[in-house]
């Protein structure tokens, strides 16, 4: 390879010579080969490319796990920061539901799946995020509200982008969903930012001053009894979400958000972890597997609905197990069922204790 030739360079001649109109096959298969020399090079996009040549079936791979194989391979470049191959991946598994699911449409006030009407007016002093659904003008409107509070115990540079991408991540919730076999919901989130309030979502950014600070603290009495959740999350460097007593609409929640280096400066990292974090506030368990935490994860062919979403045999691009994904309608019945039963609503059992949601394997 020529020394002046970069993986990046090297993966847009060969996109060049496979879109370029007048390139005939052997023009395109010299292409090919440098989308691969580029890949294997470790050029994010050119994964990215690889996957979908391999989807689109431009590129025959001999093995009954290409799909697979090849979504992991998007998977991949979208975490390493491809935009293509998160948009690409997003649009794919959407595809794939909306053909799986294709629900009529019926109108009126929002029913269960056994048609019973929902109520929900959760709200007040201690309910840190109200939940209030209304039937108005023919559509039903779920409204989140919370007011957020930016708790610093270290100084933090560019806490104002930091703050932004939070309300970002939150209020990214937002947006016209389909439930409960066929029903139009639009959710909205009103992210409010009262320093009197007393119904607070507190947020904390753990900077490495803080850590230090925690690592000096972490063996005394106050961590010591049994298990501590708080502590294995802050060694590890990820961001959790806690809620007092365990989940209820009135727990108190907090969202600790920690980075590997210590740094917030990737804005879109740091509005989609709040994304993910919101969601156990507002009542989701992890869909990932986590045997620390007591979380074997969910296999593949176990709810047709999460299958659409699979890119591996425990590995979904979803938000509540990639932080990156999209927010599903199941998402959002489940979000419903736990303002509604006062109960977090779970992907999977942890540690083979509570229920599993009932608004899984049941569509949309």
């Amino acid at each position: 390879m020529d020394e002046k030739m970069t993986p990046e360079l090297i993966r847009e001649a060969g996109k060049h010579l496979i879109f370029d109109p007048s390139s005939d096959r052997e023009k395109q298969n010299e292409g090919l080969k440098m989308i691969y020399e580029a890949f294997a090079l470790g050029d994010s996009e050119a994964a990215f490319w690889f996957g979908r040549f391999i989807l689109d079936g431009v590129i025959e791979v001999k093995g009954k796990n290409d799909v697979d194989n090849a979504l992991s391979l998007i998977m991949s470049a979208a975490d390493r920061g491809c935009i293509q191959a998160r948009a690409y991946l997003n649009s794919y598994c959407n595809f794939r539901y909306d053909k799986k699911f294709k629900e009529k449409a019926f109108s009126g006030p929002l029913v269960d799946f056994d048609r019973r009407r929902i109520k929900i007016n959760k709200k007040g002093m201690f309910t840190p995020v109200d939940a209030v659904l209304k039937y108005e003008n023919g559509k039903n409107i779920l409204t989140l509200s919370v007011n957020l509070k930016f708790v610093y115990l270290d100084a933090l540079p560019n806490a104002e982008q930091f703050e932004e991408a939070i309300v970002a991540g939150v209020s990214a919730w937002a947006g016209e969903y389909t439930v409960f076999g066929g029903q139009q919901l639009t959710v909205k989130v009103v992210v409010t930012r009262n320093e009197q309030a007393l119904d607070n979502l507190v947020i904390y950014p753990f900077t490495n001053s803080v850590i230090a600070m925690f690592d000096e603290i972490k063996n005394t009495v106050l961590f010591k009894n049994g298990k501590n959740v708080f502590v294995e999350a802050v060694e590890q460097r990820r961001s959790f979400a806690t809620h007092l007593f365990g989940w209820t609409v009135h727990s108190v929640k907090n969202i600790y958000i920690l980075s590997e280096d210590g740094n917030f400066d990737d804005y879109t990292d740091l509005m989609n972890v709040a994304k993910h974090e919101f969601g156990h506030v507002i009542g989701l368990g992890d869909l990932y597997c986590n045997e620390k935490d007591g979380l074997s994860g969910v296999d593949f062919g176990t709810y047709d609905e999460l299958d659409c979403y699979a890119v591996g045999r425990k590995a979904y691009n979803l938000v509540m197990c990639d932080h990156n994904g999209p927010i599903s309608n199941n998402d959002i019945e489940m979000v419903i069922m736990a303002f509604m039963k006062n109960r977090m609503q779970l992907y999977q059992s942890e540690r083979f204790k509570n229920k599993v949601s009932e608004a899984l394997g049941r569509g949309n």
